[in-house]
């Protein structure tokens, strides 16, 4: 269950552990994942889309803080701990799956 977890924060990923069986601790990470995945289609928009100030600050900032949250929420899935992430905790706790 561990390592399904941890396939949910891969983007876009959360979609094939939808559909394998689950049980709470993989459902969390799920939702983790899936705001997760939205946050990294936001960043790519922003970075494609916006000159200058995409490219400038928000390309190099968000990639950072997002690849951090993706390989933070990693290694908690692995270590088989429930603690949200940080911003993503907040909205994933309203989604239900």
């Amino acid at each position: 269950m561990r390592i399904l977890a941890a396939l949910a924060y891969l983007p876009f990923l959360f979609i094939l552990v939808l559909f394998l069986p689950k049980n709470r601790f993989v459902i969390f990470h799920i939702r983790q994942g899936f705001v997760l995945s939205s946050l990294w289609l936001l960043w790519v928009f922003v970075w494609r889309f916006l000159p200058l100030l995409g490219w400038i600050v928000f390309a190099p900032l968000g990639f950072i803080f997002l690849a951090y949250l993706t390989l933070f929420g990693i290694a908690q899935a692995l270590s088989g701990n429930l603690s949200p992430l940080p911003v993503v905790g907040t909205w994933a706790d309203r989604l239900r799956v």
